[in-house]
């Protein structure tokens, strides 16, 4: 054998693999010189329009995986994100609490329970599940007492796990009566949700109420909202406050509607729970009294009793997913307070934020700039950058808890909040995230599949643009096109 033949073809074999190398570093390199300068064509389109003279925009894209790629557009500027901020509150969700983990609520009672007959109080104890039904309290109740007939005494909620801390301070009263505003108690029930149903009639005519599901005596609703013209949809928004028994409609509806649907927000989730639950046992026969239902905030004031069943929600993996690709507010500042008051102890907001901050901190993530007034979002002085949202996916993506964090995103033109974005261009399907949206705010952020087989992470966030925000969402979809390619 000739030695120095196999030397040199190896030399030969070694300089052709380098060769190869280099120029694929080449053309990677050229090819992310040609996407950047499509990106900013296209991205001047976007920022040239009218609508957007008076409006700010930060803007960051960067490959986590095979190549250098990276885009930036005052990438350090903070904004008003929306909902994107649910992306915060799901990840450090997932790092302190894990994927597996469940919130409990206990049923116990005191005194003793004969012949279908409990001769005591039925405590329930909230454990701030946002997901529980009034079916599986139910269930729950009567799995506890068998053939049960009567409750002699009290059907007493502790609260105490939260208190009367149920709404993020900095939340703006437009919100507060509307379904989507409701506040995190320690006992939630059936989202904490009521339907209001109005008839309208001519344009300008105030619309009746014709139905509330479910209606406890404590909910009072004004209506002044009045018929607006065809074609303009539901702009209507409830006004309450915690703790309060009174609601107002006001706005517009759709002209012409015999049963038009709203739905609106309990401002007393505790004791409108308890209230459900007495009232459903009444309805199926078993004796109770309704001026013995109680709320109790204080544990000190609870009296004895025997634990004898719980409630268990499902996965916290399961309700990041609805959390994220529903955009469900109550779910995530439900993760965010019991994070907060697992960590420290404490649900006052400043310890909700700084807890959640802390969370994203362990994994390498530079919180400074990042300002938070709530777990969801709701809140309009929110504000960060696209590099901070970025940054995030960026580390997230190298965890172990990446698998349940990337389940629950959204599919651009499939799926949750970005069904109907990108659902008609190269980006369809190849693009896993979440949307943010309120008055002058639009945001997108999450992971990019190239057809290159690059992931890059992406961050978009609009404030005050002048025009409809299903205009901006339209003029954002080429920039996902040509990321894809």
């Amino acid at each position: 054998m000739n030695t120095n033949l196999i030397k040199s073809s190896f030399l030969t074999v070694s300089k052709i693999l380098f060769f190869n190398l280099i120029l694929q570093f080449l053309f990677l390199q050229a090819n992310a010189q040609t996407k950047n300068q499509i990106l900013e064509g296209e991205f001047r389109k976007f920022l040239d329009h009218e609508w957007m003279k008076g409006a700010s925009v930060s803007f960051h894209v960067k490959s986590i995986k095979g190549s250098d790629f990276e885009y930036k557009h005052d990438a350090q500027r903070a904004l008003t994100p929306a909902s994107i901020t649910k992306l915060l509150t799901t990840s450090a969700g997932l790092f302190q609490l894990g994927k597996d983990f469940q919130f409990i609520t206990k049923i116990s009672h005191t005194g003793t329970y004969n012949e279908g007959v409990l001769n005591g109080n039925l405590i329930i104890h909230g454990g701030g599940d946002p997901t529980l039904t009034l079916i599986a309290l139910d269930s729950a109740v009567k799995a506890c007492f068998p053939a049960l007939k009567e409750i002699k005494g009290e059907i007493i909620v502790d609260a105490s796990l939260y208190g009367t801390r149920t709404t993020p301070p900095n939340w703006v009263w437009e919100d507060l009566g509307n379904y989507y505003g409701v506040g995190i108690a320690s006992l939630n029930l059936n989202d904490n949700m009521f339907k209001l149903y109005l008839k309208t009639g001519a344009t300008g005519s105030v619309a009746s109420i014709n139905k509330i599901d479910p209606h406890p005596p404590y909910l009072h609703i004004t209506s002044e909202v009045t018929a607006g013209k065809k074609g303009t949809g539901d702009n209507s928004f409830l006004f309450s406050a915690p703790y309060s028994d009174r609601h107002i409609i006001r706005g517009t509806l759709p002209p012409n509607r015999s049963n038009f649907r709203v739905k609106g927000g309990v401002t007393d989730p505790d004791y409108h729970a308890v209230w459900m639950l007495a009232d459903t046992l009444q309805s199926q026969g078993i004796t109770v009294n309704k001026e013995r239902l109680k709320v109790e905030y204080q544990q000190k004031n609870l009296p004895p009793s025997k634990a004898i069943g719980e409630i268990k929600s499902r996965p916290l993996s399961w309700i990041i997913d609805k959390t994220n690709k529903k955009s469900i507010n109550l779910y995530a500042e439900s993760i965010a307070k019991y994070v907060s008051n697992k960590k420290t102890g404490s649900i006052v907001p400043d310890s909700i934020t700084s807890t959640l901050l802390n969370e994203l901190a362990t994994v390498g993530v530079n919180t400074e700039g990042i300002y938070l007034e709530d777990g969801s979002g709701l809140s309009p002085f929110d504000a960060f950058s696209a590099s901070h949202m970025t940054s995030v996916l960026e580390k997230i993506y190298h965890t172990p808890q990446y698998e349940a964090f990337h389940n629950s995103l959204a599919v651009t033109g499939v799926s949750g909040t970005l069904k109907y974005f990108c659902r008609y261009n190269q980006a369809k399907g190849k693009v896993y995230g979440k949307s943010g949206s309120m008055r002058r705010v639009r945001s997108y952020a999450g992971y990019i599949n190239t057809d290159s087989g690059d992931i890059l992470a992406f961050t978009i966030i609009v404030n005050n643009f002048s025009c409809k925000s299903k205009v901006v969402r339209k003029a954002m979809e080429p920039l996902l096109g040509i990321l894809v390619k």
